[in-house]
């Protein structure tokens, strides 16, 4: 049985019995209510794509990507559930809750171990021993397929098991078919005309050498594409300031939110571990229903957001600008912490309505220019074989920004307290 699906990215998709079966599953359908950029629609009306759309595009790409490698069957089947299923670990609002989740829980989108394992009462009840495997676990014990191995293709770790070429970087390494659909897809739905990747080419301009997947001479330039699309779409999409204090904000809500059940007699000592792990599997609905219900700060927070009712830029500057050794400091989550208490304190600003934003280190490269070229008998990383990667890598840090965000009634008085502290 196949069935065909149109995307407005691909054009048609055809889906055999496996990946119709992975998606109808809780975990998969789940993603239809994740937005793929989490609060960016504030700012691009039509960002309201979903992490389903994604794992097709990606299910899509490494379809094309075997089609032009010999791989055993079985394999082929765990690589293809793998682009499926990569996914499944975000929270509401994707990357936005991850910050918070692995703060409470250690976990990482990537880990989906506990999703894909789950026993006893952990798995949903099922209704109807009619219908069809209801989880991805049920799914995939179903189909008889390798799941360490499929976890480790989402992590983009070698198991030691299966074939001797390494498959593990194809959906998690510095040039995969994971980024190359989020790019263009992404550009698409905002409407940001830098995501031009020439997906197809690049694929054909990828192969084997010595049982390591690298690039190779004919596809430098569409490598090239694709990491000038990425540098030009972090400051214009992915670090835009609104959609970065929208995101604080609401993950300075939820932080509130987590707290105040824990402080109550009722909520155990792991609540807060317990409640982000519950996190990977509510969508965005679920969340912000819980915000909008609640008391207090967070309420007020959720409904600021709802009226698109956010705070300002007190400052906003390029990360370059800071001395050196500040910097380094503000890298540090527990500093970033003690700044912004200490900036509060300094503009008489009430807790929760100044956050800080620091957005990468100095010295950061595009993680994609270590990609392995082959020239020749050769191997080279794609920084040194193009003079673009190179300066492109070089100067991807000069995007990361270093703002204090706050209501508008207290923006030059945190600005002040700003300065008095980063430039003392």
């Amino acid at each position: 049985m196949q069935k065909v699906i149109r995307d407005p990215i691909h054009g048609y998709i055809e889906l055999d019995e496996l990946a119709i079966a992975i998606l109808d599953t809780v975990e998969l359908q789940r993603l239809r209510r994740i937005r793929q950029l989490g609060f960016s629609y504030l700012v691009y009306p039509g960002a309201n794509h979903t992490r389903f759309e994604h794992s097709l595009g990606t299910y899509y790409l490494m379809n094309v990507l075997l089609d032009r490698l010999e791989v055993a069957n079985e394999e082929e089947q765990e690589l293809r559930a793998a682009s499926l299923i990569h996914d499944i670990g975000h929270g509401p609002f994707s990357h936005v809750t991850e910050l918070l989740i692995r703060r409470y829980a250690g976990r990482s989108h990537e880990a989906v171990e506990d999703l894909l394992f789950a026993e006893g009462d952990e798995r949903p009840e099922r209704r109807d021993a009619d219908l069809p495997p209801a989880t991805l676990a049920e799914v995939l014990d179903a189909y008889r397929l390798d799941t360490k191995q499929i976890v480790g293709y989402i992590k983009g770790e070698r198991t030691g098991s299966g074939s001797k070429r390494d498959f593990s970087k194809i959906l998690n390494g510095e040039i995969d078919v994971d980024r190359m659909d989020y790019l263009v897809r992404d550009s698409y739905y905002t409407g940001v005309a830098y995501g031009v990747v020439d997906n197809i080419r690049l694929i054909r301009g990828l192969d084997f050498v010595n049982d390591e997947l690298v690039i190779t001479e004919k596809g430098i330039l569409p490598a090239e594409y694709l990491l000038f699309s990425r540098f030009l779409m972090h400051p214009a999409v992915y670090n835009h300031h609104t959609s970065r204090i929208a995101q604080l904000m609401f993950l300075n809500a939820l932080e509130a939110f987590i707290e105040s059940k824990v402080e109550s007699e009722s909520a155990s000592k792991d609540y807060a571990r317990q409640y982000a792990l519950a996190l990977r599997r509510m969508d965005d609905a679920e969340i912000t229903t819980a915000l909008r219900n609640a008391q207090g700060y967070p309420k007020e927070i959720m409904a600021r957001i709802d009226e698109r009712r956010l705070f300002k830029r007190a400052l906003y500057i390029n990360l370059t600008e800071l001395d050196e050794t500040v910097a380094e400091e503000l890298s540090e989550e527990q500093r970033l912490k003690e700044v912004e208490e200490e900036l509060g304190k300094r503009a008489g600003v009430p807790g929760g309505y100044l956050l800080v934003d620091f957005q990468g280190r100095k010295g950061d490269e595009l993680e994609e220019s270590a990609a392995k070229v082959v020239l020749g008998n050769e191997f080279k990383r794609l920084r040194d074989v193009s003079s673009l990667v190179a300066t492109l890598s070089r100067v991807f840090q000069e995007n990361y920004k270093f703002g204090v965000y706050t209501p508008e009634k207290y923006r030059a008085d945190v600005k002040r307290a700003a300065e008095s502290i980063l430039w003392r």
